[in-house]
């Protein structure tokens, strides 16, 4: 019996999956006359259209300060000194709406002559970031505010990075760069800052927790620190600004819901500012106290050497101080210290070793 000769398949053929996308367009040195200045969703602090993150430990007052600012942002008024951009805010409150409520109505108690009308609002739910067609909802929601209350959409918070991965893993380098891939779609289609609100790993000085791949792409980097009393907040990373000063604050509790025969009352918390303390103002501070004082100097001094143009962030300051033996709080402590004299200058992203020379 014959056999039969299967028949060769059909050549393959090519389909490209970029074809439908427009072509790619280059700026050319000649046609690059200006330079293009960013504006500022809130003056030397956020940038307009940026991606940032915000971090601390639990009960650290990460989301009451968060809430002060976007409420600030949304209300179109001055935050501790500094200029915002008012337009729609949304908060994703992936965690539950019923504490951001909560908190918000803390704000109207204490703050009633400036609540009246905000263009805020909470979308009680998560939105998987690893999800192209969640992002795609959430996108249709901000267009849809938008239209409602006819103002531009100019910050995005999702709270919290770990609800918005349901599924995914936060220290896994590719389920991040998802997440921080649709943060990328939301600022390209709607012109707003995204904000991702996260905990701290076990040592905060080494950034938020999971992947550092989350701190490799964002524009800054804000950390919370305290539990009672005064707390701080830091900024650790900036891309195309200076760091500041650390922002110090409290918070002040704040009766929502009176006691009364019908259950006991409801309090919430508000924003306390607290006057940062100021840089010294002398042609030379460079006296050093204590061993770890000059221990990191000379740590500084010998990494300088080799590279002077290096510039590091008040994180990567106390880590060099943990590598040195030094605890947690020693780091901090030591790093805030050295921070102050002419041993570092702030510059852009950082700060830069000066060897104790006043600079100009």
């Amino acid at each position: 019996m014959k056999q039969s000769v299967p028949k060769s398949p059909p050549p393959l053929k090519f389909v490209d999956p970029d074809a439908s996308l427009p072509p790619l367009a280059l700026l050319w040195f000649a046609t690059l006359h200006e330079v293009v200045r960013q504006e500022h969703l809130v003056t030397d602090l956020l940038l307009a259209g940026t991606l940032f993150v915000v971090f601390g430990e639990s009960n650290s007052g990460k989301t009451f300060w968060l809430l002060d600012l976007c409420l600030a942002v949304a209300a179109g008024r001055s935050w501790r000194g500094r200029e915002t951009q008012r337009g729609l805010v949304i908060y994703v409150a992936g965690e539950g709406s019923a504490s951001v409520r909560t908190r918000v109505a803390a704000y109207r108690a204490a703050y009633p002559e400036a609540s009246a009308g905000l263009p805020f609002a909470i979308l009680p739910q998560a939105v998987d970031f690893l999800s192209f067609e969640s992002v795609s909802r959430l996108i249709d929601c901000i267009r849809a505010a938008e239209s409602e209350c006819g103002e531009k959409a100019v910050l995005i918070v999702i709270d919290t990075f770990a609800r918005s991965i349901p599924g995914g893993n936060e220290n896994d380098a590719q389920d991040v760069g998802v997440a921080v891939a649709s943060g990328d779609r939301i600022r390209s289609e709607t012109g707003a800052a995204v904000g991702f609100v996260h905990h701290a790993g076990k040592d905060p000085t080494k950034g938020a927790r999971g992947s550092s791949a989350l701190r490799a792409a964002t524009d800054t980097e804000i950390l919370i620190e305290g539990q009672d009393g005064p707390r701080t907040a830091t900024v650790t990373k900036q891309r195309d600004l200076e760091p500041g000063k650390p922002m110090p604050f409290e918070l002040l509790p704040v009766h929502v819901v009176a006691p009364s025969d019908e259950g006991p009352g409801v309090t919430s918390c508000v924003i306390k500012h607290l006057e940062a303390e100021e840089r010294p103002t002398t042609q030379a501070v460079t006296q050093l106290r204590g061993k770890a004082q000059r221990q990191l100097v000379s740590a500084l001094r010998a990494r300088s050497d080799v590279e002077p143009s290096l510039t590091w962030t008040l994180v990567d300051l106390r880590q060099i101080g943990r590598e040195l033996g030094m605890s947690k709080s020693t780091a901090r402590s030591v790093v805030d210290a050295i921070a102050v004299t002419t041993y570092l200058q702030p510059t852009i992203g950082g700060y830069r070793f000066t060897d104790g020379r006043a600079q100009g």
